[in-house]
């Protein structure tokens, strides 16, 4: 009786456990992309979360890098948070010479990220698209994988673009960039390894 008893009780406490696990993971904070621009004179970094809901949940957060942005919504704003699944890093073409180069130096120092997540500058429409529909991110992975299909030597992950800068001095190469003006769409954009774009 004793020994039923306990491999009861035994039983119960293993299943109370693995409930607290679970509970955790369905309230972490997945982000899928994040985008830079400048909002108010100041360096911003938007931080989308995973949701169901047609529009996005995002966290705009004021910071001088990738790196301070992650330590920021870590400790203030999304504590929670995962960058596990980021598939995209969308850099508003006004700042991508200041933070391009030195975001993904700090990106590709995290074992946590994806090395095959996507990069590409945009320009401010972009950015202004994807906070308003959660649809915009998958449209904007299928254009740039489109892009890369007909333009073979563009950077699209972090890796490449780490590569490419730290390749021969003055060497230039390209990045997808997309545009919102008229409508949703991927060309290309020349950098050069000083991180300045050129048309």
């Amino acid at each position: 009786m004793i020994k039923r008893l306990i491999t009861v009780i035994a039983l119960i406490a293993l299943t109370m456990t693995g409930c607290k696990s679970s509970h955790k993971i369905e309230t972490a904070s997945i982000i899928e992309n994040v985008s830079v621009h400048r909002q108010d004179g100041r360096l911003t970094y938007t931080f989308y979360i995973l949701t169901d809901s047609d529009s996005p949940e995002a966290v705009a957060i004021p910071a001088d890098s990738f790196e301070e942005a992650t330590k920021l919504a870590q400790q203030k704003y999304i504590p929670d948070m995962s960058l596990n699944k980021l598939e995209l890093l969308l850099i508003d073409k006004d700042v991508c010479g200041d933070i391009m180069q030195s975001d993904i130096e700090y990106i590709s120092t995290q074992a946590s990220f994806s090395p095959i997540a996507y990069v590409a500058v945009c320009d401010g429409e972009t950015i202004k698209l994807m906070n308003k529909k959660t649809s915009v991110q998958e449209s904007i992975e299928s254009l740039i994988i489109l892009c890369k299909k007909n333009n073979s030597g563009v950077k699209t992950d972090y890796l490449s673009v780490l590569n490419s800068y730290a390749g021969k001095k003055d060497s230039r190469f390209k990045v997808p960039f997309v545009s919102a003006k008229n409508e949703l769409r991927v060309s290309t954009f020349e950098i050069s390894q000083k991180s300045k774009i050129k048309q």
